[in-house]
């Protein structure tokens, strides 16, 4: 058994936590007992009262209800019965136009929100009945469709002499007998006869499906329930009265009394003048305000386990947490405690992790710093043969919530990695270094080892591929904790030697040869041609016949990568400020870099490089259709002089024009000095000439026109933000 350490009731002069805490649950015990006491008295004086009104209400609620659907029934079914195609059927019937009428009553019935089962239309000097679905004699309607015992034939005849142009009757079952050998029930229906005071001959029967309306009108409690007209008739009576309501024995008050050990609520129509009647047991309302023996007994339980649960989770958070504070203070021992309470193992496993957390923030300060060759390894590390796995992890989709998904997933499978490595390499560490980038530190000499515990995984990999792919890129064994840097640029350069696949892959060594994708030199220039003129379609075959060159190969990542990035530093060094706007430029091509590396298949890339470079096409195809012959001269003088000196004076002499005519007709058409658009162009194009590795910032700056260095920097911080160094450190910056 475990042994419980004492309780401390006090130390260093105040209440031990134990102390509070069981107070403060005592009395949160005492204190809820106390309102529900208090509520429950004072809330059962008013129960009954509240239930009544409750009752009431939802049969004033009902009989709004049957009102206001019984009063629309009326209104579109007089309208309905004074139509063109009603009143032929009265004076001079055409067999012709029934089906027209037919329709009209289906449309009728169709309709859910009027609870109706079928509209009769009687006309009786002809001895013709039209519904829904046939025309018959008044004989076979009455006595094989719509048979009912309250309602014979002789009872429809009776209706043409009785003097009303609406009446609502009473509901009853009608039954059909069509088939000799059975007999089917329509439904309880309340029929409603309408018809005009100037025709004795004729009349519509509209039959409302009783329970339909029932169903979805009353919204009184229970479901003893009835109508009764202004005679006294019951109108609907609700099934599983015992004993039926008696409209004889109701009391013309209305409101509410109690009559027999029964609550009476009565509401009246204004309307239809209807009185709507609703029963409901006295024992059920009374029930709904006693408190009986068993929730006493369950609350006197409740406070008695409530303390009882109190002690021993105060005395059992007591300990653990003694523990912790000795672990804290470095208190040998107290570090490995355990507790059968989560948090106090999670604070203890975080106190176990406080020196591999040290390791891993040195780990990556070394990692990002890349110190030189011949710096000391930091002291957290083993000064022993390592390997460098990294973990290179692409999510298929951009939305918010994916990338939530995505997140989670390259959590789950960072603990998976961990723990995989861990088992087999015990020394290994695994980091998450980058949002897409998890990095393993390995030591051992056994890189083959690695790589097939590796491969091991794959399957692993394959199953989560709804939430992205992986590349895995295992460095070259590094002999000292000094070359960490070198071992994670090497891996960084072996993720880019992946294929453009959509599969798991493990990369372990360099292409053997550079690989070259594409347009030879001639196609650059028809590419360059066709830009200008904003030929879409030409331009996208040419983009695709590199990739048809390519089908069934696999080139890999950076190629692939190399001839993006390409593709759109050229598509952006045609585009001077005059050309494409550079707001329009950016909305063509919002985060390209990213969005070029975010390619995980060819066909996604090839797709991404078409449709830019068409959005492309199109803003030089407008530009073009608006080409002023002066400002296109500029232009394209400024563009072909870029690395001479360039004058107003020089443009204007060309054009013979006046300087500052010129200069004035250039802002009007551009919105820009020629001065700045020199500039912006020359800047532009750096960017772009930046972006190749093989040329000095002093070559750049002399192929734009600017002799001077420091003038240069300058006016490229001015437009770019950043120093001509800054930038072409800047991950993407190709312009």
């Amino acid at each position: 058994m475990r042994k419980f350490n004492p309780i401390p009731l006090f130390k260093d002069g105040s209440t031990s936590l134990f102390l509070r805490l069981l107070s403060g649950f005592l009395c949160i015990i005492l204190l809820m007992s106390s309102l529900v006491l208090y509520f429950y008295a004072e809330s059962k004086k008013n129960v009954r009262e509240e239930i009544v009104k409750y009752n009431t209400l939802m049969l004033q609620h009902t009989t709004e209800s049957y009102e206001k659907h019984l009063d629309m029934v009326k209104r579109q079914m007089l309208v309905f019965l004074l139509s063109e195609k009603a009143q032929n059927l009265r004076t001079a019937p055409n067999y012709r136009e029934i089906p027209l009428l037919q329709q009209e009553i289906n449309g009728w019935t169709s309709d859910l929100q009027m609870y109706m089962n079928n509209i009769v239309f009687y006309n009786r000097s002809k001895d013709l009945i039209v519904e829904k679905g046939t025309s018959a004699p008044a004989e076979s309607m009455f006595n094989v469709f719509y048979e009912s015992e309250a309602y014979d034939a002789a009872f429809w005849e009776q209706q043409f002499d009785e003097d009303y142009s609406a009446r609502v009757l009473p509901a009853a079952v009608f039954r059909n007998h069509m088939y000799r050998d059975t007999t089917t029930t329509v439904g309880e229906l309340v029929p409603i006869v309408f018809k005009t005071r100037s025709s004795h001959d004729f009349l519509m029967i509209v039959f409302l499906d009783a329970r339909k309306m029932y169903q979805a009108l009353h919204q009184a409690a229970g479901d003893d329930f009835m109508v009764i007209d202004d005679t006294g008739r019951g109108i609907y009576r609700s099934f599983g009265q015992t004993p039926e309501i008696d409209p004889a024995a109701l009391r013309q008050a209305g409101g509410e009394y109690v009559a027999d050990g029964k609550y009476y609520f009565q509401s009246k129509g204004a309307q239809t003048g209807f009185t709507y009647v609703q029963r409901v047991p006295v024992e059920r309302i009374a029930s709904q305000t006693r408190m009986n023996i068993t929730l006493i007994v369950a609350t006197g339980l409740s406070i008695a386990a409530g303390i009882v649960i109190s002690w021993l989770f105060a005395a059992g958070i007591n300990n653990p947490l003694q523990k912790v504070i000795g672990a804290i203070r470095g208190e040998a021992g107290n570090a490995s405690f355990r507790s059968s309470i989560r948090e106090f193992n999670i604070i203890r496993h975080q106190l176990q992790d406080k020196e591999k957390m040290h390791k891993q923030l040195a780990f990556l300060q070394q990692l990002k710093a890349i110190p030189s060759h011949g710096a000391p390894p930091p002291a957290a590390f083993k000064d022993e043969p390592f390997v460098i796995v990294l973990f290179h992890a692409m999510s298929r989709r951009e939305e918010d919530d994916e990338q939530e998904y995505f997140r989670t997933w390259l959590s789950y499978m960072k603990v998976h990695m961990e723990n995989r490595l861990g088992r087999a390499f015990p020394e290994s560490m695994t980091f998450h270094i980058e949002t897409h980038q998890i990095l393993s530190l390995v030591y051992t000499n056994q890189r083959e080892e690695i790589i097939i515990r590796l491969k091991q995984m794959e399957p692993l990999f394959e199953q989560d591929r709804a939430f992205g792919t992986v590349t895995v890129a295992v460095s070259s064994v590094y002999g000292n904790a000094g070359r960490i840097g070198a071992a994670y640029r090497e891996g960084q350069d072996l993720v880019l030697e992946r294929k453009l696949a959509d599969r798991m892959q493990i990369v372990t060594a360099h292409t053997a040869a550079a690989e070259t994708i594409g347009f030879a030199p001639d196609q650059w220039k028809e590419f360059q041609s066709n830009l200008r003129e904003g030929n879409e379609a030409q331009l996208t075959n040419l983009i695709k016949r590199v990739f048809a060159k390519w089908q069934g190969k696999e080139a890999t990542a950076a190629a692939w990568l190399a001839f993006g990035e390409g593709l759109i530093g050229k598509i952006k060094s045609e585009a001077s400020p005059l050309v494409i706007a550079p707001d329009r430029l950016q909305e063509i091509f919002p985060d390209i870099d990213r969005r070029l590396r975010r390619c995980i298949t060819v066909s996604e890339l090839e797709e991404l490089l078409t449709t830019k470079t068409a959005l492309a096409a199109e803003a030089f195809r407008e530009k073009k259709q608006l080409r002023d012959p002066i400002t296109t001269f500029v232009v394209e003088y400024v563009n072909q002089h870029l690395s001479e000196e360039i004058y107003l004076d020089t443009l204007a002499d060309r054009l013979n024009l006046s300087g500052g005519y010129l200069s004035s007709y250039f802002k009007e058409k551009t919105g820009m000095n020629i001065v700045d658009f020199i500039n912006e162009t020359r800047i532009m194009k750096s960017a772009s000439l930046l972006a190749d590795s093989k040329y000095k910032v002093q070559d750049v700056a002399e192929a734009v026109g600017y002799r001077n260095i420091t003038s240069f920097n300058r006016m490229f911080k001015k437009y770019m933000g950043l120093t001509p160094s800054e930038f072409r450190r800047k991950p993407g910056a190709e312009g």
